[in-house]
């Protein structure tokens, strides 16, 4: 009987020790756009964090094409805030930014402007690492950055 409780407590040590994260990374699939512009430049504001400025400039050089003859595009991002809140038993990580692109085509005189507004939510109940509530974090600004991609793709 000793060597089974043994075992027992054992085995619940292991279990309830296990390093395995809960919340897993997510991974940028992001959409691919084609403007028909000669020049494209992108506007960051000053207050976005440094994994929100990487995932715009990544996605903004790889998945923002331009095949154009005349004109030029600036993308501009603007207003971001994220806001960390208590909700029972955890935590909500709310995200949210303005974008606004201008379209300029001086031979044809014409100016185009879309803009928009794109948010995202995380949330993380129960007993969790910080590194759980990081990746949350992570993974909400990566799921705003898609969110926008695919805003923009169905705008053009």
């Amino acid at each position: 009987m000793k060597k089974f409780l043994l075992l027992l407590s054992t085995i619940l040590v292991i279990n309830c020790s296990s390093k395995t994260p809960v919340v897993n990374p997510l991974k940028a699939e992001l959409e691919t756009m084609t403007f028909d512009v000669v020049e494209k430049n992108l506007v960051l504001s000053q207050d976005l964090p440094d994994q929100v400025q990487t995932l715009f400039t990544q996605w903004f050089d790889q998945k923002v094409l331009i095949n154009g003859f005349d004109g030029n595009m600036t993308f501009t991002v603007s207003q971001y805030s994220q806001e960390i809140s208590t909700v029972s038993d955890g935590k909500r990580v709310d995200v949210a930014l303005s974008f606004k692109i201008f379209l300029n085509k001086p031979s044809l005189s014409q100016t185009k402007i879309i803009e928009g507004d794109v948010s995202s939510y995380g949330i993380l109940t129960g007993n969790y690492s910080l590194a759980e509530f990081d990746t949350t974090i992570q993974n909400t600004q990566i799921d705003l950055i898609l969110r926008l991609s695919r805003d923009l793709k169905s705008k053009i």
